[in-house]
């Protein structure tokens, strides 16, 4: 093994990998458990110190999973209001881009830019906002009133208009605008092509059904609650049953037609049901306390209800089932807190997918050497704000690391595990690199660094037993 330290001046000479997993250091055998248990879809219980890189595992394993292929949907219900319907919508029918039936031109014709509507004149850049003037789309100021023309302002985008019109870069004239416009009842994809002539050349497309089918579903009687691009990695760390299982919102109307917002337009999505297809990393897991039976219940049913849980409010009336959450738990705890977790939850893990203990330290070599330099690069480059490091502030920052070890988990010739205080104390060190306006963090601002950060409690005992030899010295005095 090659040492990545001979002859490096700074980190800044360190090679990053871009695999999530290659950035998490000393924990071959948690990397490799995740691997599979990504792969075989299973649960993983992560425990150990914090700082250790439990959350890190969690989204590097995020990374193996495939694109989600289903999109939640509500559906309104015209026989119980309050109970929406579920729609889950496959990939090949969710956009438009899949609907493959030909579409029908109803017609083509020219017109000057004086026939064509006022909005989308003004977006084509031949009428003027302010006075309503024809001119060349290439005139940036209108030649009957000089003022501005600003293409993306029209009427009815009074606020937007008004913003527009203080921004100093000036938006280019459109050549071709698609609209959907009712004609005689019917609606109609319309064009607006720009032409070399100065026409304007209009195209109007009839909609097909499919097309209809997928407009009535962006309607008000439908509404997307999981989106099929949201990222479904999704971190839980409180114990609020709104954030982990959903909500419905209140409305003082309830769902009464025409007077209060209808039920689906206020269920909101817990995080078990955004995580459909993907990870669901709780942090500290025993914190959730009783809500851990709802998880262990999703987990098993792989759908899970949303209903109000204000009992005083008007969402407590609905009720949405069968929602879906097949989604992989990831949970972290401490040592001291797997006694908190529900019994049957652990079972249904350890079932399930696997209990993985996260070591603290690992022993001292050149291979483990070199991903702590690469971890110290890594670092740097993640905050962005802080100069990379010399080879002498890295090795004494490698000594800070052997010294935790031995301090922390009693172990000699062994480097911490423990890489977010490690980070916090890079972070520290180059913060003070900034304030000197040096251009590498030096050995000295990492030795300043290890005395501002220390913890609050270990600067007070300090402090104390100061001021206790104090006392004692001055008893000495007097007496």
């Amino acid at each position: 093994m090659i040492p990545i330290i001979d002859g490096l001046e700074t980190t800044e000479q360190v090679e990053i990998s871009k695999d999530p997993f290659k950035m998490i250091v000393g924990q071959e055998h948690a990397v490799s458990l995740v691997r599979s248990a990504v792969k075989q879809r299973r649960h993983v219980l992560l425990c150990g110190e914090p700082g250790i890189g439990k959350s890190m595992l969690a989204k590097a394993a995020y990374s193996l999973l495939d694109p989600p292929k289903e999109e939640i949907r509500l559906r309104y219900n015209p026989v119980h209001p309050d109970r929406p319907e579920v729609v889950v919508i496959c990939t090949e029918y969710s956009s438009m881009e899949d609907v493959k039936s030909e579409s029908r031109i109803y017609d083509t014709f020219f017109v000057t830019p004086d026939r064509i509507p006022f909005d989308v004149s003004v977006k084509m850049g031949f009428r003027c906002p302010s006075c309503g003037h024809i001119s060349h789309p290439e005139a940036s100021v209108c030649v009957n009133c000089e003022s501005e023309k600003r293409f993306d302002w029209a009427p009815g985008e009074s606020y937007h208009g008004l913003f527009r019109m203080l921004d100093v870069v000036r938006e280019p004239a459109l050549e071709t605008i698609t609209t959907l416009e009712d004609i005689n009842g019917e609606s109609y994809h319309v064009t607006y092509e720009r032409i070399e002539t100065g026409e304007i050349k209009i195209t109007q497309r009839s909609m097909t059904i499919e097309e209809k089918q997928y407009a009535e579903t962006q309607s008000h009687q439908e509404r997307v609650l999981v989106p099929l691009r949201a990222s479904r990695y999704v971190r839980v760390s409180g114990a609020s049953p709104v954030e982990l299982l959903g909500d419905v919102k209140h409305d003082p109307y309830g769902s009464a037609e025409a007077l209060g917002l209808a039920a689906h337009l206020r269920v909101v999505p817990g995080a078990i049901h955004e995580a459909h297809e993907g990870i669901l990393y709780i942090d500290e897991i025993a914190a959730l306390g009783v809500f851990q039976s709802h998880l262990l219940t999703a987990m098993q049913d792989r759908v899970f209800p949303i209903s109000g849980h204000n009992p005083l409010s008007s969402g407590a009336a609905v009720r949405v089932d069968d929602v879906p959450c097949d989604f992989i738990l990831f949970a972290s705890c401490n040592v001291e807190n797997l006694k908190n977790i529900l019994p049957p939850l652990r079972s249904r893990i350890r079932g399930y997918g696997y209990e993985i203990m996260l070591n603290s330290w690992t022993p001292k070599n050149q291979a483990i050497i070199n991903d702590f330099v690469r971890f110290m690069s890594q670092t740097v480059e993640e905050d962005g704000r802080i100069p990379h490091l010399t080879v002498k502030a890295v090795e004494r920052v490698l000594e800070v690391a052997e010294g935790m070890a031995l301090q922390l988990d009693g172990q000699k010739n062994a480097l911490t595990l423990r890489l977010r205080e490690l980070g916090g104390l890079i972070r520290i060190a180059g913060d003070l690199a900034v304030r000197d306006g040096s251009d590498y963090v030096l050995q000295g601002h990492v030795q300043q660094a290890e005395v501002l950060g220390r913890g609050i409690d270990e600067s007070n005992l300090q402090f104390m037993g100061h001021k206790s030899q104090e006392s004692s010295i001055s008893r000495d005095y007097f007496f």
